[in-house]
């Protein structure tokens, strides 16, 4: 792996970039430079789908991976929602389920060129760590169809929950990769947000708790979006662990019934600030 020589790369992180990195440091500079016009997004997407194509025919191994999960997660939800229909307090719903998680196997395939190390090593597979992440993103719809239910719902959280904490062990163990730490957060942000959204929607989660939720996610958004497109640089802010554990807990502690003791750990957990990734570098 090479260190960032040029200005885009050494302003999108001060560490040393793989090649991924680079190309995306590269095009948001361009992107940032034309000031965002409509064909300069029209560009960006082209170079976008060109290297995806690209890293598709490098990586047919891992391209034929991900359509079998993609097709594995399609079936499976239509065997949930088979299943569902024997409870009346189970809603999922079969089109709308399946429309997501093709968007979502489409993320993936469009991003596989992001499974490399952070020494720049392209992995040649998925890892059990990605598919747990993905896992999480298949839970999304499925926690809008428990919503009703005094069981499924707290069930689904749980296992959203376990998710995280399982896939970030597995990522430690083998070694993170862009892909994995991207899908992960945005696994987070896309699960928890429409949990707390469809609980607070039927009654399930005071006011309180989930406007300092819904307010952590907006602010967590807006940095990062504004590091990316604003400043073309790397987020430089992670969630620390044990913060999540406490949205987790509180929000599905809120969904049994129990909202006070909830309450208290979904704010708690709300307030925990990020911690921060960027480097720390020694004055000259």
């Amino acid at each position: 792996m090479e260190a960032g020589s040029c200005p885009a790369a050494q302003r999108y992180s001060p560490r040393p970039l793989t090649n991924g990195e680079r190309w995306t440091a590269d095009e948001l500079s361009k992107l940032q430079a034309r000031r965002y016009r409509p064909a300069a997004w029209v560009a960006f997407l082209r170079s976008s789908l060109k290297r995806s194509n690209t890293n598709r025919r490098e990586r047919p191994v891992m391209a034929r991976q991900a359509r079998a999960w993609g097709a594995g997660g399609a079936v499976a939800w239509g065997v949930a929602c088979a299943a569902a229909h024997r409870r009346g307090d189970l809603r999922l719903r079969l089109i709308p389920g399946l429309v997501w998680w093709f968007g979502v196997w489409r993320m993936l395939d469009w991003h596989l060129g992001m499974a490399e190390g952070g020494d720049g090593d392209p992995r040649e597979r998925l890892s059990p760590a990605d598919a747990i992440t993905l896992a999480r993103f298949w839970l999304v719809p499925a926690a809008l169809g428990t919503v009703r239910s005094s069981q499924g719902l707290p069930a689904v959280i749980v296992l959203g929950g376990l998710s995280d904490w399982l896939d970030g062990a597995l990522a430690r163990r083998r070694g993170r990769t862009r892909l994995g730490r991207d899908l992960d957060t945005t696994a987070d942000l896309a699960f928890v947000t429409t949990v707390a959204i469809a609980a607070h929607s039927a009654g399930r989660i005071p006011p309180l708790g989930f406007s300092v939720l819904i307010g952590r996610h907006a602010i967590g958004l807006a940095i990062s979006l504004g590091a990316v497109f604003g400043r073309a640089r790397r987020p430089a802010i992670r969630a620390r662990p044990w913060g999540a554990a406490l949205r987790i807990s509180g929000i599905a502690i809120c969904t049994t019934g129990a909202t006070r003791p909830g309450t208290l750990l979904l704010t708690a957990g709300s307030i925990i600030p990020p911690r921060s990734t960027a480097p720390h570098l020694s004055p000259a």
